[in-house]
């Protein structure tokens, strides 16, 4: 009994153990990865080389996030952001899965403030 423990003793000592804090080479793959409902990309702010992008979650909450932070909800993470997108990709998903917000319009393009409602009403005098 006692020369099988020392025999085990040794060999668990001659096993390397993993490295917690390094990501594991298996091959990990998750079917489907639900996509984030009810998120809203309100705008990109930086230069070309830090862009920060805020987003409002389905509760109302800002959310700043820069490339390669991890998203809010798991397993998202920012893959990429630039002058005018967000990338977020899940890493462990199968096939490989991706979302791309755009902003749309250009630089220094507004709302259209005059459609809608006001745009509708007859002309004053009539």
């Amino acid at each position: 009994m006692r020369s099988s423990a020392l025999l085990l003793v040794l060999w668990s000592s001659w096993v390397v153990a993993r490295d917690p804090f390094q990501p594991l080479t298996e091959g990990l793959c998750q079917a489907q990865v639900a996509t984030p409902q009810g998120w809203r990309l309100q705008g990109i702010l930086g230069k070309p080389t830090h862009f920060v992008a805020w987003l409002v979650s389905p509760q109302g909450k800002s959310h700043r996030l820069s490339a390669h932070s991890a998203f809010p909800v798991v397993p998202w993470q920012v893959a990429q952001v630039s002058a005018h997108e967000l990338v977020l990709h899940a890493p462990h998903s199968c096939p490989p899965q991706q979302i791309t917000w755009v902003i749309k319009g250009g630089f220094y393009e507004m709302d259209d403030t005059v459609a809608g409602p006001a745009a509708e009403r007859a002309p004053a005098g009539q």
